[in-house]
């Protein structure tokens, strides 16, 4: 079986979990990390070799694989490098600050006939296992609504993170994820799109974000994400004409399907008068007529990001087609763009 001999470029919090995480697969060798930090360096097993300048790292003929852990702005110039060198890439997400970027990588990885992915790790995440699996079975009927959701209390950005000529921001950071998780689970166009992005309080960059889809089904989907929304919501809320799906929680040990009985028999012969005044429609409480099921079964029992490697594994040896395309890559931050034309406009934007 054939292995991926492994360059790690920047070894700051996402390197460093690489070498700690990816390194205890047997079919993942790291031959050398590379930062320009002398400091970080100092940990480095003595088997690892260690630089400060990324372009003898990729002088290395032993190694075949690079992954590339830096800031932001820094991924389109080190991939085409790398690309150039002949190193099969691992991009850490966003990949690039744009489509033009990374048209550019694609086009250096294509050139010099090397494979080309990024670490969309969340795809691997308990959360949203559980809402792919209900949303393909098709156990919610017809789904026409998806919201996709991620609070913080911190609000405050951190590192190089909280520039904006670094890449930095939260569409960027947890925006990447949650768009790719959302394209991957509906397969469809999609026809519009709306955002709304705010500096709440931060700045310089985006910590708040809204973004509408609408598909070509009539499936709308909401990604809402703010780092200073201080009482959470369901990381996932999903509804179709048969039921519901809350997901508490990125671990998701908590949540349910929801199922209603029969309506009509429990709607009274006449208004009643509640809290919000004389309603039949509302009259009827959901312990009347709704109960609840288990979540679906998945796999994971929690998130296990090296999935990741292990598809790529399988695509060194045949056995597996890439999980994370470039194309797919490429359309999320497509995505990106118009969410930020819409929100800079205030309208939304025709897509596909």
């Amino acid at each position: 079986m054939k292995s991926i001999k492994l360059g790690i470029i920047g070894y700051g919090f996402m390197g460093q979990w690489h070498r700690n995480h990816a390194g205890t697969l047997k079919e993942v060798e790291i031959l050398a990390v590379c930062d320009t930090d002398p400091a970080k360096l100092e940990k480095t097993p003595q088997d690892v070799k260690t630089f400060t300048d990324y372009q003898e790292l990729l002088k290395q003929d032993e190694i075949d694989w690079v992954v590339i852990c830096v800031p932001n702005h820094l991924h389109c110039q080190i991939a085409v490098d790398a690309a150039d060198a002949g190193k099969n890439l691992i991009v850490e997400k966003p990949c690039a600050l744009n489509v033009e970027e990374f048209d550019r990588i694609s086009q250096a990885a294509k050139r010099n006939n090397v494979l080309f992915t990024v670490d969309q790790n969340r795809r691997w995440d308990r959360d949203y296992a559980i809402a792919k699996k209900t949303y393909m079975e098709g156990t919610l009927g017809k789904v026409f609504m998806i919201k996709s959701s991620h609070y913080g209390v911190f609000g405050r950005m951190h590192d190089w993170h909280e520039f904006k000529e670094y890449g930095g921001g939260m569409l960027y950071d947890w925006g990447v994820h949650l768009i790719d998780q959302m394209l991957d689970l509906v397969p469809e166009k999609i026809t519009q799109i709306f955002a709304d992005m705010k500096c709440a309080v931060n700045q310089e960059v985006d910590d708040y974000f809204r973004i509408l889809l609408r598909f070509e089904s009539g499936l709308t989907a909401e990604i809402e994400l703010g780092t200073f929304l201080l009482a959470p919501m369901p990381r996932w809320y999903m509804s179709g004409d048969l039921g519901t799906l809350v997901v508490e929680q990125i671990k998701a040990d908590k949540g349910a399907v929801y199922r209603a009985g029969d309506f009509r028999a429990a709607l009274p012969e006449q208004a009643e008068n509640i809290d919000a005044g004389p309603t039949r429609t509302f009259s009827v409480k959901a312990s009347d007529v709704v109960h609840t099921e288990k979540m679906p079964e998945v796999d994971l029992t929690y998130n296990d990001w090296n999935d990741f490697f292990r598809n790529l594994i399988g695509v060194v040896n045949h056995t597996e087609e890439m999980a994370v395309k470039p194309e797919q890559v490429r359309r999320v931050l497509q995505v990106m763009e118009a969410a930020r034309e819409s929100a800079m406009s205030g309208r939304s934007v025709d897509f596909e």
